[in-house]
């Protein structure tokens, strides 16, 4: 199974879409951006460093 990393208003939102159109099973993970600066939480951030 897949596992997607989603970050709000990002562009992960196409590769949610593209799983469901393909049938593709996936666990969603979420990560909310910092309400103030809009940034990535640290959490998010250790995976992908941009």
């Amino acid at each position: 199974m897949l596992t997607v990393h989603h970050l709000g208003k990002s562009q992960s939102e196409r590769i949610v879409w593209l799983c469901e159109e393909l049938g593709v099973p996936y666990a969603l993970k979420i990560y909310a951006r910092d309400p103030v600066t809009i940034l990535a939480p640290a959490d998010y951030k250790k995976l992908h460093p941009m």
